[in-house]
């Protein structure tokens, strides 16, 4: 991931704050996640267990990639590798940064697992929605978690789907042009 990419989505992130505070409520409220995602996946399944290189190897491999997601032996979501955490774990291999303090200390650690579950952060577990979900779920979770991609998951928690920053965008402006 280059830095333009990451300009990119950074823009992609302004774009969705603001049609969320401007447009709101009135457009969002019937649009559901079943209505959105894509069964079609955009980002990299991957077991728990799979060691980090091969995770980041695979995802490098196919540049369409959205997202990380992690599932355990029964499939189900356990996680997500966010955007941070690469960047954090490049930074590391590229050279190791000063520790300014304990939470730099615990954030190395994380980064730097073997494992794909070793590196995915506790509160990505909650970062996947429903199909019957509203789509401003997706939204806030993107938001808080600085996510663009975010597993679609059945009763099961299994993952089916995944749903896109761009595919909201989209909906919402065919939405707001009836």
């Amino acid at each position: 991931m280059n830095i333009l990419d990451i300009a990119f989505q950074i823009q992609q992130l302004f774009i969705l704050i603001i049609i969320y505070e401007y447009i709101g409520e009135d457009v969002m409220i019937s649009l559901r996640v079943k209505d959105v995602y894509s069964s079609e996946m955009h980002s990299l399944i991957v077991g728990k267990d799979t060691p980090i290189e091969d995770v980041i190897k695979s995802f490098v491999k196919k540049p369409e990639l959205r997202g990380i997601f992690i599932v355990d032996e029964k499939t189900q979501l356990i996680g997500v590798i966010t955007r941070h955490d690469l960047i954090t774990w490049a930074k590391f291999m590229a050279g190791v940064p000063q520790a300014k303090n304990v939470d730099d200390i615990s954030e190395s650690i994380r980064v730097l697992s073997k494992t794909a579950e070793g590196m995915i952060r506790k509160e990505t577990k909650d970062a996947a929605v429903k199909l019957n979900d509203n789509v401003n779920i997706a939204l806030d979770k993107m938001i808080s978690l600085d996510l663009i991609d975010v597993p679609v998951i059945n009763e099961k928690d299994k993952v089916v789907g995944d749903l896109q920053l761009l595919k909201i965008l989209k909906a919402i402006l065919e939405k707001g042009k009836k």
